[in-house]
Formats: C-alpha cells, structure tokens, sequence
C-alpha cells in the first residue's frame, strides 16, 4: 500500500479543506436573501403558546453543560423508560371503542384483537350516546365476552359514571377470577368535572373516593392503574400544548395530595396514575409534547420524593379528536398517520388512532381497519419502533421540548396559585384560560391561516358523503335494587362495598344514585370539545340545505378577466375559497368583453359573482364589469384581490367585498349565506 493512500482504518473528514461555517456567516447571507425584511416576522414562526420555531438549530441550542435529556432509561426520563441495549418490541397497539350496543361492541372488539390490536379503549355510557350503553354488570360482562382480561387491558375512559362503572368492572374480574388485569380503570375526578361541568358529591368528596379506589386496586390488581390522567379534554377545548400539560400535571399533583393523604405511599401514588395524551398533524410538537410530558413527570415525582423507578408513568397517545373533519374525511387518515408516526418517534407506551370516520358517527369497519393497520405497518414495514429514542440529540427536538417544558410547569406554578386545580377549574380560570387561545386560533382559521386540508384549504364540494351508524340516546335509566349504605373513603373500604354493591345485582343507576352527596358540584365554565372545522363545516351544512330546496349548491360566478395566464391564479384562489363555504363556483371563459361576461353570468343562474385578473385589468375594464354584473341581478359582487389603488372607484362601480389572502374567510362566507337565506 503506498503511503499516499489512506488506510482502511483512516478517518475522512470530508469537509476538512473547506472552512468551518459559523451561524453569523449564516446569517449575513439571509440578510441579503431578505433583502432588509425581518428575520422574525419572515422565517420565525411561533406557537400558541409563544415558543420560537427557528428555521436552523445548531449545537448551541443544545445545553451547554451537556445533555439536558439524560441517556434513554435515565433521569429526567425525557428519552423515555427503556435503556440503550435493551429490547424493543414496539408500543401496545390500543383501540377505542363506543357502539352502543354491548352485543355490536364485543364483536368489534374481539375482531379488533383477532387483527392486531393489543389492548382497548371502552367508552362508556348509561344511554348509549356517548359510549356503549353499560347499565349492569350483565351488560359490561356482554361487552367484553371472549376477552382475556389478564392478556388484553382493558381501559375504561372516564365519564360522569367513572367510579360506578370502574366498579362494574372490578366485580367482573372477581368473577372470572382475573389476578393480572393490568388495564386502567379511567378515574380522573378533575378530568371529569371539567368535560360534564359536575360531579355526583362535592370536590373533596370525590377527590377521597378515587384515592380509596387507588388503595383498593393497589391492593387487589398490582399491575393496573386506577387513574388516567387524560389531556385530549384541555386538547379538545382549545388548549395550546403547554397548557394542556401544565394542567395535567396540576391534575396530577392534586391526586397525589389526595391519595398519600388517605394513607398511600408516594411510590404506591405514582404507580397509579397513567397519562392519555393527544398528539395531532404538528409532527414536530407532537413529538415534543409527549417528551415533555415524561420530563414534567418525572419532575413532579422527584419533587414529591418518589423513587426513580416510579418517576415515570405508562403514556397513551390518542390522535386528537379535534384535528378530525365530516368533510373530506379520507383527509383525516393522513393527519392520524402523522400523529402516530410522532407518537412512536416519541416513545410513546401505547398508541390510539381514531377511525377517520369518527366525526360523522359511529366508525365503521373500515375506518376501525385502517386505525389498526396505520399502527402496524409503522411498526411491522417501517420498524418505527425498533429505535429507543430516535429524537433524541436532534438540537430542535431537544430544545423545544426544554422550551416547552419550562412553559408548562410555569401553567402548573399558575394553577397552584390558584389554590390546585380544583378550584382553578370551579372558579372558571382554566375555561377562561383556554378560551384566550381558542378564540385567537380560530381566528386563524377562520382567515385560514392555520389551514384545514380539504375543508378550507382545496375543498371537493362534490364528495361523496359516507354514511355511517348513528347512536341514539335509549332514555336515562332508573335505579334497580338496593345499594347498603357506603362507609366513608378510606384505604379501599368504600371501593370494596361499592364492588359488592355492583355484584348484587344493582344498576349503575342506583351505584350512581348512592354516590351522590347532599352538595354535588356544578361547573359554571365546563370545557368545550370542539372540532377545528366546525366553522367551515356549518357553512357546508347550510350549503346542503339551500340544495335540498333547490336542487342545486349556491353559486358564485367566477367573472374571469383577460387571458388565461392572467385570471388562472386568482380564479383558483377564488375557487377554493368559496368552496370552503359550500359555495359552488361556476367558471367564466375570459377576456374582456363586458357583454360577453354578463351574458355567461346570467347562463350560470349563479347569485355571486366574483372578479379574477390581475390589477392592472381591474383598473382597465374591472369597474365597468363590476357595474355591468351588479345591474345584471348579482346580489354581491367580490373582487378577488385588495384592489389597490382603485379600491375606491372599484367599490363605487359595485364590488361589494374584497377577497385576499389573510381576509375572514367565514365571517364573509357566512354573511354570503345570510344573502342567500334572505332570499329565500
């Protein structure tokens, strides 16, 4: 070998002949691509909770000190539980289920398990709306025939029957004699006051009963959980991440007051709670958000003097209901397989994707398919999960989960203030809170900024509705059989005479009956869950109506000036902006014969008409065709653009509105519609 040639052992650095690039140098060269425009306002982008998204992360983001995340396995547990070197088999593959009928219910679940699906969600309630109708514990033991409780968790989600049914579910097991259940049976006091807006007894009073719960299951089911601290509720209400974690977490504190109060070790505390949060269609902050979370948690536990094998907790994903539209919903299997695709690189214990027909009604088998299978080609065909950590030492990731971390606990810090979370939530704070960030994000929306893929943004008024089952509310049910009286919550007593209760025959009704206290608590502000597309999808619903009177979508003629090079762009912006609305648009052929555009417009039968073409046609022949159609019936004109400099003698010529980028695009779609209702 000539000693010219490197050896097979020789180190190359390919970039040593060129020298080292420094972020300043970095900058000077965006300069000149900005041309004197801000760096903040051109390439920083920023979340509702006022984090900085930078457009280069290098080195210097990361701390100083060294690595702020530990090594996977180690404190803070940011990288998760598992240690470098050991096995990893992916996460529990969870689905949600809520058919009314128990019957339909257990058959979905066992062929969900016969599929691919580890463990399940069951969404519960007593009248069958919201969850399977799950009045006695026949009821229950129907749902889940053929289940293997000790190989399948089982997941209960909370609702205003959270302890009643729990309870259901624990005679169940001492039925069919299940020692391992190692599920989670959905307790969260302050998760359900802020959804229903009240609770059975007083705040303390069911603080105390969901500690005994803890002591009982501890005591009973080693390997389950009693709580599951859910943040899709702050999610689904408008929060901004920090906020749903720092209230989660303050949620969390609260139960370990409670529980180590009512005789529980802090280690024992820890091992019963459970976290289910919600990641969306933000790739790179869901990511962050469920490190985060296992920072904070770890933080917490450490603060309360928990051993480090119990400063972390099992985390659920669940792809977040709020992302998920009625329109074009096929849209929503792309945002569910973005949000589990961030999941597994986040480490997260066990997955839940919503079927993307979950909006409209009841999933159908399709949709339940594709939830489980979005699961499993990530796991099995991409090996997602054959990486303990992959975020991990990425300058972004690292950085804004400290970021985002710091900002929670400084919600958390909030709310302690406030006197816990319980009064937080019952004075209004959290609502109005949530609320501040909900009404500037639907802001937003509504001038499409934050854009809806296939409801604001490129809308197909065409589709093809999918149908699928609806629920239907059975009627509240009444108490049947005697519940003794309960003893006071201590360490189990009042869990235990609660499950013997549900194993004599009683209902939930009557379960539910005798926990109710002389001073139930009633929220004045409970949380809203709502849908991002909401606003648009109104607009739609309206427009279905105006066609079921009369035969035809509203429309809008697009009064395309000049050639085709000139009114293309304007005329596409248009189009899917009025689309959005359920406004049907109707294209013109171009040029700029006012006779010729008019005469297309009455052919149209449309009730709108909108201008496209470029400025300088607006100011040749645009107010003439703006006169021209407003005498020939238009009940409002539009402009596509902001007119300029001949706003003024455009609007005098008849525009009646103008349409642009950064406009509200539903206050305008919503006053068409108006229009048109007056009308009628």
């Amino acid at each position: 070998m000539s000693d010219n040639k490197p050896s097979a052992e020789t180190n190359l650095s390919l970039a040593a002949d060129f020298p080292a690039a420094g972020h300043d140098q970095w900058l000077k060269l965006v300069d000149k691509v900005l041309a004197g425009a801000p760096f903040d306002k051109k390439l920083l982008s920023r979340t509702y909770d006022g984090l900085a998204i930078q457009p280069l992360y290098t080195r210097a983001d990361w701390n100083a000190a060294g690595d702020p995340s530990g090594l996977p396995g180690g404190v803070p547990f940011t990288r998760g539980g598992r240690a470098l070197g050991t096995s990893v088999d992916g996460w529990d593959i969870r689905q949600s289920h809520r058919h009314p009928d128990p019957a339909m219910v257990n058959a979905e679940i066992l062929s969900d398990l016969e599929h691919g699906v580890a463990s399940i969600v069951l969404m519960t309630d007593t009248n069958g709306v919201n969850g399977t109708a799950i009045r006695t514990e026949r009821d229950l033991d129907r749902a889940l025939q053929g289940v293997q409780l000790d190989l399948a968790p089982v997941v209960l989600q909370a609702t205003a029957a959270s302890l009643p049914t729990a309870a259901l579910l624990m005679n169940l097991l001492e039925q069919r004699r299940v020692k391992d259940f190692a599920g989670n049976f959905g307790l969260d006091v302050l998760g359900e006051l802020a959804v229903t807006g009240s609770l059975a007894a007083d705040v303390e009073t069911e603080l105390k009963r969901m500690a005994d719960a803890a002591a009982h299951v501890a005591a009973a089911y080693p390997k389950a959980r009693a709580v599951n601290i859910g943040t899709v509720i702050f999610h689904s209400a408008g929060a901004a991440d920090a906020q749903e974690l720092g209230y989660a977490m303050a949620s969390a504190v609260a139960y370990l007051r409670v529980m180590t109060a009512a005789g529980l070790d802090i280690d024992s505390a820890c091992g019963q709670i459970a976290f289910t949060a919600a990641v969306d269609a933000d790739f790179f902050l869901s990511i962050v958000k469920i490190r985060a979370l296992r920072k904070l948690w770890s933080r917490v536990a450490e603060a309360c003097g928990a051993g480090l094998e119990n400063r972390t907790a099992p985390i659920t994903a669940c792809s977040a209901p709020r992302m998920m539209s009625k329109r074009d919903p096929w849209v929503n299997v792309l945002r569910t397989t973005v949000a589990c695709f961030a999941a597994g690189v986040a480490g997260a214990d066990a997955v839940t994707v919503l079927p993307f027909d979950l909006a409209i009604g009841l999933p159908g088998d399709l949709g339940r398919r594709i939830a489980r299978n979005t699961q499993i080609v990530l796991q099995e065909e991409s090996s997602l999960a054959k990486v303990v950590d992959p975020a991990g030492g990425a300058w972004m990731f690292e950085r804004l989960t400290d970021e985002l971390a710091e900002k929670a606990w400084a919600f958390l810090q909030e709310i302690e203030k406030q006197g816990g979370m319980a009064k937080a939530l019952t004075a209004g704070f959290v609502a109005s809170e949530i609320a501040k960030v909900q009404g500037e994000r639907a802001g937003n929306i509504g001038k499409r900024k934050d854009a809806i893929t296939g409801v604001s943004e490129f809308p197909n008024i065409h589709e093809a509705p999918i149908t699928t089952a609806k629920t239907a509310t059975k009627g509240a049910a009444q108490p049947t059989g005697a519940v003794p009286p309960l003893p006071a919550p201590g360490k189990g007593t009042f869990t235990a005479a609660l499950v013997k209760a549900a194993g004599g025959g009683v209902n939930i009704a009557a379960l539910l009956a005798a926990c109710t206290g002389t001073k139930p608590t009633t929220l004045v502000y409970p949380l809203p869950s709502l849908r991002l597309a909401e606003g648009f999808e109104q607009l739609r619903e309206a427009s279905d109506e105006f066609k079921a009177t009369y035969g035809r979508w509203p429309a809008i003629f697009l009064a395309n000036i000049g050639t085709v090079a000139d009114f293309t762009g304007r005329a596409t912006f248009a189009k899917n902006f009025f689309e959005a609305g359920g406004i049907e648009a109707l294209p013109g052929g171009g040029g700029a014969e006012v006779a010729a555009i008019v005469r297309e417009f009455k052919e149209s039968a449309a009730s709108f008409a909108v201008l496209c073409g470029t400025d300088a046609l607006y100011a040749g022949p645009g107010a003439a065709i703006a006169k021209a159609l407003k005498d020939a019936g238009a009940a409002v004109v539009y402009l596509a653009g902001r007119g300029g400099e001949q706003e003024a003698a455009l609007r005098a010529a008849g525009v009646d509105e103008f349409v642009f980028i950064g406009c509200d695009a539903t206050a305008i779609l919503a006053s068409a519609h108006q229009r048109l209702a007056a009308g009628r």
